[in-house]
């Protein structure tokens, strides 16, 4: 079976590694921006574990009794733990360590795999931390997040942490078309609002999103009372933050006078000419980290989104 993993060859040798000498962790804490595979990569890790297919390093199969179970999500001793609504709730981590203490009914282990676990609230997290200090031998905790500061210390220093790091955009763009026949065009625009995240990128060709046609305003105002109204925008439509920087990207391109076939959004070809003469290179390559830098921000830190939005307005405004 070919390996589905796109990218993380370090963490899925290591993960092989672990499962081959047997040195499987309590609990686990995989770390990294939304859609960047962590997720997928845990589901790996529990067919690794569950694989019956003996083979060194170990592999996953995908055809014995085992494997075609976790793809068909009906292996019994892999659970996901999913926040109902906007929480992951004290009901569900109280569930979780009811069925933890009994042994696993076909595996050697039982895998638990919990889901945007910045989202527990406190009462939650501290619950979980009394099966993070003692986890049952025979159970592996795998906790996915996008914001490790969202959790407390002592959550952290009880996992082994990994960290998932989004691709280079040039090569997601070459795996998008050489590997899911994504016209070069399209690929590199998926690469850029996807922030280098594969899930991100799939799940946009999937839904067949396209990108907005109307320049955004924030290219074309003068107004920096505008910038709080903007941030607010922003804050409602966070996806259209790696958007924006595809239309700073334009700018640059036609402030260097590069060919028409690297501007992505050729339909706006002739507004984009009309608005950047208003930009040096310097600011188009400023505006270009301000948007990066307040993403990041968002999403790896517990700063209050209003406040970086309007900062990250105020600044592209300047």
């Amino acid at each position: 079976m070919q390996n589905p993993i796109i990218g993380h060859q370090q963490i899925v040798e290591q993960l092989q590694h672990t499962v081959a000498s047997d040195r499987i962790a309590g609990a686990y804490l995989f770390v990294g921006p939304t859609g960047v595979g962590k997720e997928t990569v845990a589901r790996y890790f529990a067919q690794l574990i569950f694989c019956e297919q003996e083979a060194q390093p170990p592999i996953v199969c995908g055809e014995c009794l085992a494997c075609r179970k976790v793809n068909s999500g009906n292996h019994p001793d892999l659970q996901f733990i999913r926040p109902e609504g906007s929480l992951l709730k004290i009901g569900q981590i109280r569930e979780l360590q009811k069925q933890i203490i009994y042994e696993p009914l076909e595996a050697r282990r039982k895998v638990y795999i919990l889901t945007d676990v910045e989202r527990m609230n406190a009462e939650a997290e501290n619950c979980l931390l009394k099966t993070l200090e003692e986890p049952p031998a025979s159970s592996v905790l795998i906790l996915l997040t996008s914001n490790i500061r969202a959790l407390l210390p002592t959550t952290r220093s009880r996992c082994q942490i990994l960290q998932f790091h989004p691709m280079p955009t040039q090569e997601l763009t070459e795996i998008l078309v050489e590997r899911f026949s994504v016209a070069p065009e399209q690929a590199t625009t998926l690469a850029i609002t996807a922030d280098g995240a594969i899930g991100k990128a799939l799940t946009q060709l999937e839904k067949g999103d396209t990108l907005a046609e109307e320049v955004p305003e924030i290219l074309k105002t003068t107004d920096q009372l505008a910038a709080f109204r903007l941030a607010e925008h922003f804050k409602d439509n966070p996806d259209t933050l790696g958007e924006l920087v595809t239309w700073y990207r334009d700018l640059l391109f036609l402030q260097q006078g590069a060919p028409y076939d690297l501007i992505t959004h050729i339909h706006s070809l002739r507004e984009l000419q009309s608005i950047v003469p208003r930009y040096s290179r310097l600011r188009l390559q400023q505006a270009i980290q301000t948007v990066f830098d307040t993403k990041s921000l968002i999403e790896n830190t517990n700063t209050n989104a209003t406040l970086a939005l309007e900062v990250m307005c105020l600044k592209l405004l300047k």
